[in-house]
Order: structure tokens, then C-alpha cells, then sequence
């Protein structure tokens, strides 16, 4: 619930200033479309939970976001990814004794 009213005093705040704020212009199209690829890069990240399970589609998800949205070289998305998805592994299912969703590969 509190993300929720952060979140909604965020948008309020946003929406304030822009009415203080005199008329730029228009609609970033390039700015909509990053965010719509994130959005999407997300989803199909949730779609693929059951079948690679939370540490690859998470992987994947991470690469993605490094190597295509912020143009990263790929040695340093896949590091990165691989990184996040060990950390992960270490805090939930080691440390925590959460299990995460595994997919049909047992991971």
C-alpha cells in the first residue's frame, strides 16, 4: 500500500510541474517507445517464468534491458546478468529458504 501512495504522490508531483511548466512541444516518441520495449521486455519475462524459471527468464530479462536498452556491450550484460541471477539464487533459495519458480530445466 505504500508503494501505491508513493507512487500516486510521484505521478501527482509529475503532473504538477508540469502544469507550472510551459508546453515543450509535444510527445516524446522515442522516450514512449524505450518505455513501452521495457514494459514489454517485462512481460515476457513473466510469460516465461513457468517455462525457464525465475533465474533464467530474470537472466534474460536483465540482458536485455543492459544490451538493448541501454546499449551496453554484451560481455558486460551477459556478466551482469549471470551476476544478478547468482545473487538472487544466493539471497532467496540459500539464504532466505525461499523457493523461486522453477522451470521445466529444474532451475
Amino acid at each position: 500500500m505504500a508503494i501505491i501512495a508513493l507512487a500516486l504522490l510521484l505521478v501527482a508531483t509529475g503532473v504538477a510541474q508540469r502544469a507550472r511548466e510551459p508546453a515543450a512541444g509535444g510527445v516524446n516518441w522515442r522516450e514512449i517507445g524505450r518505455v513501452v520495449m521495457a514494459w514489454l521486455g517485462l512481460a515476457a519475462c513473466v510469460g516465461l517464468l513457468k517455462i525457464l524459471g525465475f533465474l533464467l527468464a530474470f537472466g534474460l530479462f536483465n540482458f536485455f534491458l543492459i544490451a538493448v536498452m541501454y546499449r551496453r556491450p554484451v560481455v558486460r550484460a551477459l556478466a551482469v546478468a549471470v551476476g544478478m541471477s547468482v545473487g538472487f539464487y544466493l539471497l532467496f533459495p540459500l539464504a532466505l529458504n525461499v523457493e523461486l519458480p522453477t522451470g521445466w530445466l529444474g532451475f
